[in-house]
């Protein structure tokens, strides 16, 4: 890990058994930004200038270590030149640690280039807090990991003027970014007696259908997807990979796959987590299939939860080489409609309770199609049994087609197990506006 010293503006590397104490910085790229190769050839010429000079790169990086000197911190890390970005390996191996950078931080400074704040009088302080809610620092695919790995998150405005921790402006932060303050302070034990979240229609359900690890909450797979449905990065295959530590997977960077890399990602989280929540998604996109085609297909997952699997009894599910092998353990079929009803691990908590979301599929001859995903389809817990001839499970496939293909999800049946073909449709939209669950009761 290469750390600055806030005394010489020095970098130097540090081995992981011998890293000492940092702060961090996070910020929104800008154009003029100091790279790795800039800051080793110009660093001592630069820093002797004033906060004037015209490279605003090394300007940030000065005010940067001040601030952290005058904290006691002899060492910082920033990611425009901690990393050199000429090698493939390293770029590789910082951005599958970054998460890990910014948990062990001790300070994390968020710097606020679009924001002025002054907190002279009330009305002032009322437009600067409007002016920290538009923040484009919120709406970054990076910035995610950077608010939720560090223990300690202080925000400064353009002229590094200290507006507040995040532990002071979680309100604010939480209404911003749709995150629930237990997971944006997991160590506050406020909330851990409470039924549940506060979402609007939720009238409250017992603590059993929750996970707890560690004695913290632990947002689902499809929660933690929908603190980046409103997000975005300049490269498409970055949305994928800011996400690597939130989700605690790892793998190689393969710049040029483009929506490819968000397909990668969850089949990376599939092969360490048997959360069903992963499916739990909508979207208005035709030709979608059993995983989701972006982030943006969560957004309205803020309030799907995990649920113990003493309650469905659910059997683990894993990648294999023909696809994904999906045991169906209790599902519902309607004869009439044709309509399989696969009841996922996972649901959602609203006005009549607790509900299972399902995955559901409807029959065309011998072969299967996946419908209604712009919708998430619930059922009442416990009315289900598991269908004649499908004890065996699904076997969900995947279809590799061209991004410019785009075809809708395909269920064959395979002896006493099922297929699925899932694929994907073209481009990668932005996100939903937040009009509540979309759900749909049987």
């Amino acid at each position: 890990m290469k750390l600055i010293s806030t005394e010489t503006f020095h970098i130097s590397e540090h081995s992981d058994n011998q890293t000492p104490k940092y702060a961090i910085l996070s910020h929104r790229w800008e154009s003029n930004e100091a790279s790795f190769t800039d800051f080793r050839k110009d660093a001592e010429q630069n820093f002797q200038k004033t906060a004037t000079q015209s490279h605003q790169g090394f300007v940030k990086i000065r005010r940067c270590c001040d601030l952290a000197l005058t904290h006691g911190f002899r060492w910082v890390w920033i990611d425009t030149c901690c990393i050199n970005k000429e090698s493939s390996s390293e770029l590789t191996e910082a951005i599958n640690s970054m998460y890990d950078w910014y948990r062990k931080a001790e300070t994390c400074y968020v710097y606020l280039a679009d924001v002025g704040w002054k907190a002279d009088t009330a009305e002032m302080q009322q437009a600067s807090m409007s002016r920290f809610r538009q923040s484009s620092w919120f709406t970054r695919g990076w910035t995610l990991q950077e608010l939720l790995a560090p223990a300690k998150v202080h925000f400064y405005d353009q002229d590094w003027r200290f507006i507040g921790t995040k532990d002071e402006l979680a309100q604010e932060v939480s209404g911003i970014t749709q995150i629930d303050i237990q997971f944006l302070l997991p160590d506050r034990q406020d909330d851990l007696e409470k039924p549940c979240t506060s979402a609007l229609d939720c009238r409250g359900h017992s603590a059993p259908v929750k996970y707890w690890s560690g004695g913290r909450k632990e947002p689902s797979i499809a929660t933690r997807m929908s603190w980046a449905s409103r997000r975005h990065t300049s490269r498409i295959e970055d949305m994928a990979y800011c996400l690597l530590g939130i989700f605690n997977v790892n793998m190689p960077l393969l710049y040029g796959e483009r929506q490819k890399a968000f397909t990668r990602l969850q089949r990376e989280i599939i092969k360490n987590s048997n959360d069903d929540s992963i499916f739990a998604w909508a979207t208005d996109s035709y030709g979608t299939g059993v995983l989701a085609r972006w982030p943006s297909d969560f957004a309205q997952s803020r309030y799907v939860y995990e649920q113990a699997p003493i309650i469905t009894h659910r059997r683990p599910y894993s990648m294999t080489n023909q696809g994904l092998s999906l045991p169906m353990t209790y599902g519902t079929w309607d004869p009439k409609t044709e309509i399989l009803d696969v009841v996922l691990d996972c649901g959602v908590c609203g006005t009549q309770g607790f509900r299972n979301i399902v995955l559901r599929l409807k029959r065309s001859g011998k072969v299967w199609n996946r419908v209604w995903s712009h919708q998430i389809v619930t059922v009442d817990e416990g009315s289900w049994s598991c269908p004649p001839g499908l004890s065996r499970g699904l076997l969900v496939q995947e279809q590799k087609i061209r991004d410019a293909i785009v075809a809708s999800s395909v269920v064959k049946t395979v002896g006493t197990e099922m297929m699925v073909q899932a694929t994907w449709s073209v481009g990668y939209g932005p996100a939903h506006p937040l009009r509540g669950p979309l759900l749909s009761k049987l």
